[in-house]
C-alpha cells in the first residue's frame, strides 16, 4: 500500500484529535474522582484540613465533566451534520442527552448542602 492510501483526510484527523481530547479529560476525571473519594473519606473522619482539598478536587472533576461533555456534544453535532456528506451513514442513540444536566444539578446541590451543613458544624463547634 502506498502512503496516500494510509493518509486520513485532514476533517478525520482533526475529529479523531479531538475525541482523543475528550479521552484524555475522561481519564483525569478517574484521577479527581479517586482524589474526591480519598480526601472525602479524610473529611469524614475528622481531618477537617482537607475540606479544601476535597472541594478543589470535586470542582476540578465537575469542570473537567463539563468541558469533555461539551466537547464530545459538538462532535455529535458535527457527526450529525455530516453524515451522508463526508461521512457515512451511521445510527447515533442519543436518549439519553439531557439527563445528565439534570443529574449533575442534583448532585451540586447535594454537595453545597453537604459543605454548607460541615460548615455550619464547624463554626459552632
Amino acid at each position: 500500500m502506498s502512503k496516500s492510501t494510509l493518509e486520513q483526510p485532514e476533517y478525520v484527523k482533526e475529529r479523531l484529535e479531538s475525541l482523543a481530547e475528550v479521552d484524555r479529560q475522561l481519564c483525569s476525571m478517574l484521577q479527581e474522582a479517586s482524589q474526591v473519594a480519598f480526601t472525602y473519606g479524610e473529611v469524614l473522619r475528622g481531618n477537617a484540613m482537607m475540606k479544601p482539598q476535597f472541594q478543589e478536587h470535586v470542582s476540578a472533576f465537575y469542570s473537567t465533566l463539563d468541558n469533555a461533555s461539551g466537547k464530545l456534544k459538538k462532535e455529535i453535532e458535527l457527526l450529525d451534520e455530516n453524515v451522508g456528506n463526508r461521512l457515512l451513514p451511521i445510527n447515533v442513540n442519543k436518549k439519553a442527552l439531557g439527563q445528565d444536566d439534570d443529574k449533575l444539578k442534583e448532585q451540586m446541590e447535594t454537595l453545597k448542602e453537604f459543605l454548607k451543613t460541615d460548615n455550619e458544624e464547624t463554626s459552632t463547634s
